[in-house]
């Protein structure tokens, strides 16, 4: 479709400097050939691109399928599991731009919260963090410590238990939390979930390709797609602030 759309697309081709439009099979070619680290240098750069100084960090985490079967048969089939693949998002909340992903097979018996150290390891050495978010599924006392003591940042992970008294609950911070934390601040979290809810509305949330390692690939080019929509966006809007300003 990509491909067919460029006959269309002039100024792009023009842009682009293609003397002659690829075959489909090119760009089927280059998503296995390309090294994956060179993507989410790729994710990350974005965010340099926009001046930001500190991150404002929101983890989350969403499923997308790898099978088109139906979800009636996928529930009466006992022979058939739920198969998707799990992508967990950091993401800067303030301009909705993803700084870094992690891809995983589901269902596991691993928890969400195996993704939280090397997500954020990732985003601190792009910027310095300044608050980072998270639901329920990442509360840790590991994770308050990582983010506070070594890595300088601010941590709201709301204590996963709320009915379990204070004095029972085990950490420093993970008390700090049960007496009380920031509302505002971690609201900031639902913007995680707006990323994700754009992204399968742009792209769809079945991915297509068969292979585990074209899977992998097909998200983290969903994730920079996103990233380079939500950028031309930003700059649309700073386009018409300046302009509402100079008339």
């Amino acid at each position: 479709m990509f491909t067919d759309w460029l006959v269309e697309a002039y100024y792009l081709r023009l842009f682009l400097q293609l003397s002659k439009i690829p075959h489909y099979t090119t760009l089927q070619k280059f998503t296995d050939r390309i090294n994956i680290m060179i993507l989410g240098k790729i994710i990350s750069s974005f965010i340099i691109f926009t001046g930001t100084r500190h991150i404002f960090t929101g983890i989350d985490a969403t499923g997308f399928k790898i099978t088109y079967a139906s979800e009636y048969y996928t529930n009466r089939s006992k022979s058939r599991r739920k198969k998707y693949a799990k992508l967990s998002i950091g993401a800067n909340v303030l301009q909705q731009l993803i700084c870094s992903i992690k891809i995983r097979r589901a269902p596991t018996a691993r928890h969400d919260n195996i993704d939280f150290k090397p997500i954020v390891t990732k985003i601190s050495k792009i910027k310095s963090l300044s608050v980072v978010v998270a639901d329920k599924a990442y509360d840790s006392e590991y994770n308050h410590v990582l983010v506070r003591e070594k890595l300088n940042g601010f941590s709201v992970i709301p204590s996963r238990y709320e009915n379990v008294p204070i004095w029972k609950t085990k950490g420093r911070y993970r008390k700090e939390m049960k007496r009380g934390y920031n509302k505002t601040l971690y609201n900031q979290r639902n913007k995680d979930e707006t990323i994700v809810s754009v992204i399968k509305r742009l792209f769809g949330e079945h991915i297509t390709s068969t292979l585990v390692r074209m899977q992998n690939r097909e998200l983290v080019f969903r994730c920079i797609a996103y990233n380079a929509h939500r950028m031309v966006n930003l700059l649309v809007i700073v386009r018409c602030f300046l302009q509402s300003h100079i008339n």
